[in-house]
């Protein structure tokens, strides 16, 4: 029995190390599963701080969106039209020169710069049409030109009255619109060229502007900088070039727009040379101001008086077209060798003023050209042939009355022997003959 009892405690013995050793399995587990759980709550608050922080900053932005999209709203959308007038521009094998503007635009002074400025805002505005949302757009213009090279470019040539004007239409452009502005970027291309890539990075990269137009493909120099836009058609979209006389050939390569514009601007580059009178062809011995009509169609008008040569301005007068409604000039008659003679003379002492001798008045009160004595008889009449030695910019659609230019070929039209080396080479085809008169 004794055996008996003893093998009975060994079993109550075993039996109580098995209930410890599993007490204390279940203790340690415990403790490890309340190790996770506090690391598990640790991360959950965590997670729970993380969330809340970035859902008020998600709050914030979408908030600061919103106001940002509703102030967008009243910002203007903008199309900037630049401009590069400084002159010639050479590049390898090119060199071309800038487009200036329109002759006839010019002689008007400050009413010439104004009929610029309003042509070149319609004509930027019709052509933008096709943007969305384009009638609403505001369009800035910047004009850069060194307008002391071009002063001394046109007294070179002899285009008295664009030297005379260019200031005058400068200021007339500048304050026709608040938007447009013409500076003077001075002496050296570099200085506008500077300006104009940084404002076309500037520009592009602005959401606000929505097209962009420059007047600089004559020039292989901004290729560099406009290179980097040429292959993402968004931003190539937006970009277009106003067409050059002669365009610099690397510009081929570039997938821009070209604009033409060519009712603002001139179509081909001004002359190197001034204008040769040696070789001047005399006119028929008409009776000044007396217009020569065609056989078929006659201008009923009164007749010349006699002393209708003493007459003085001779300027504004009637502008006569022919049967194409292209304007022709009427016939002034011939003078004598003395009379160029005396008029050689006089502009020996200093040029004259065009508009005080054949307009009859001159507004500038700083006048740098001679107006007294006043030229009379036929030395008026030699120095109106003389001015029409110059072609109008305008040509034959010239309806400006007081444009004292030339716009027909002084010496024989079709029958010209300087054939392509004369300056009114593209109006040799206009028929001299006087239909009717501009209305």
């Amino acid at each position: 029995m004794a055996t008996s009892l003893l093998e009975r405690l060994e079993g109550f013995k075993q039996s109580d190390e098995d209930r410890y050793g599993f007490l204390r399995d279940l203790i340690e587990a415990y403790n490890k599963l309340e190790g996770e759980l506090t690391m598990a709550k640790s991360d959950h608050l965590d997670q729970l701080n993380s969330r809340r922080l970035w859902q008020d900053k998600a709050q914030v932005a979408e908030a600061r969106l919103k106001e940002n999209q509703e102030s967008a709203v009243s910002f203007d959308t903008l199309d900037i039209c630049i401009l590069d007038l400084t002159g010639k521009h050479s590049s390898g094998d090119d060199t071309n020169e800038a487009r200036q503007f329109e002759e006839g635009l010019i002689r008007q002074g400050a009413v010439g710069g104004g009929e610029a400025a309003n042509r070149l805002l319609n004509n930027i505005k019709a052509y933008v049409q096709k943007y969305d949302g384009a009638v609403h757009w505001k369009i800035i213009v910047r004009v850069y030109a060194n307008l002391e090279g071009l002063l001394k470019k046109y007294a070179y040539i002899g285009f008295n009255e664009e030297e005379r004007s260019l200031r005058q239409f400068v200021a007339g452009f500048t304050q026709s619109q608040p938007l447009f502005d013409f500076v003077d970027a001075g002496q050296g291309k570099e200085r506008a060229d500077h300006k104009i890539k940084e404002q076309l990075g500037l520009f592009v990269s602005n959401l606000q502007c929505k097209h962009l137009m420059l007047g600089v493909a004559h020039d292989n120099g901004y290729v560099p900088a406009l290179d980097p836009y040429k292959t993402n058609m968004t931003t190539a979209s937006r970009i277009s070039l106003l067409r050059p006389i002669y365009a610099g050939r690397e510009f081929q390569s570039l997938p821009f727009e070209i604009v033409p514009f060519d009712a603002i601007f001139r179509t081909e580059e001004l002359p190197n040379d001034r204008p040769s009178y040696a070789n001047q062809a005399k006119p028929a011995p008409y009776m000044f101001r007396q217009p020569v009509l065609s056989p078929v169609v006659q201008v009923h008008k009164p007749a010349a008086p006699k002393d209708l040569v003493q007459r003085r301005p001779i300027y504004p007068g009637p502008v006569y077209l022919n049967k194409d409604d292209e304007r022709v000039d009427e016939n002034l008659g011939s003078v004598t060798e003395r009379a160029e003679t005396g008029l050689e003379m006089r502009i020996r002492n200093g040029k004259l003023c065009n508009d005080f001798h054949l307009r009859g008045d001159c507004l500038n009160p700083r006048c740098p050209y001679a107006h007294e004595p006043s030229l009379e008889g036929e030395e008026l009449v030699a120095f109106a042939l003389k001015a029409r030695q110059t072609v109008c910019g305008t040509g034959s659609r010239c309806r400006f009355r007081l444009c004292v230019l030339g716009h027909q070929c002084p010496h024989g039209g079709a029958h010209c022997p300087r054939a392509h080396t004369c300056y009114f080479k593209k109006l040799h085809r206009v028929d001299p003959r006087i239909d009717h008169e501009y209305e």
